[in-house]
């Protein structure tokens, strides 16, 4: 998707533009909130009229991205490091068989019914700082210390189930990998104290499964007014 802004922002602006955005996801996650930031020439027609500007880069992106809105902001203000908090849900389907539109962006488990307030409680282990060695897939030297500060498993529906977790960053396939061990208490394999087993380990093997990419998505991030 970085590639397809990019392309169409060099295009409107007549000279290659590269990006940075507010949250890295894997190939497969998807973002409903995503923030990006470029640098561009003041003269470029992008800045002249922000509102035909938009539509413009909205066309050329294609139908995968959907830009909302064109603004200019402060030299010193960077998507990703200005940002103070990054939200992302997970979709579950607990049910034999889905709705189609369901297929891109939600995991189908199947049956049985996932304990959802076993999730959530051991969920809860999570909440703070921690060393999130277990969740992550370290890259080189990458220290994995990480806040959640807020992490919820809901119903939203008799068959779907939404994990949201809340922080300022997350490592790479933590969220992911904090769904895959969820799994195992929703399915009443593991209690929910064993959350906070995993994540003492510290030991990526603990954690055992990682769900799959699709069902996540970027919904939201958040900056100091």
């Amino acid at each position: 998707m970085q590639g397809l802004l990019e392309a169409g922002l060099a295009r409107l602006c007549g000279d290659e533009v590269l990006t940075v955005g507010a949250g890295r996801t894997d190939a497969g996650v998807h973002a409903l909130a995503q923030v990006v930031t470029a640098d561009v020439d003041e003269g470029a027609r992008l800045l002249g009229d922000p509102q035909r500007g938009r539509a413009a880069l909205d066309a050329l992106c294609g139908p995968q991205i959907t830009v909302w809105r064109v603004r200019q902001v402060s030299e010193d203000f960077d998507a990703r490091f200005s940002a103070t908090a990054r939200r992302y849900a997970y979709r579950l389907c607990d049910a034999d068989a889905a709705p189609p539109l369901w297929r891109h962006d939600t995991w189908q488990v199947g049956a049985p019914t996932l304990n959802e307030a076993a999730m959530h409680a051991g969920a809860q282990s999570l909440v703070g700082e921690h060393d999130f060695s277990s969740f992550c897939r370290r890259r080189d030297d990458q220290h994995l210390i990480r806040r959640i500060d807020e992490v919820a498993v809901r119903r939203s529906q008799p068959t779907l189930l939404t994990v949201e977790v809340q922080g300022r960053a997350f490592c790479h396939q933590m969220v992911r990998s904090v769904v895959g061990c969820l799994l195992r208490v929703g399915r009443e394999q593991r209690a929910p104290e064993w959350v906070g087993e995993v994540l003492a380990a510290r030991d990526r093997a603990a954690v055992g499964q990682v769900a799959p990419p699709h069902g996540l998505t970027l919904t939201g991030v958040a900056y100091v007014d």
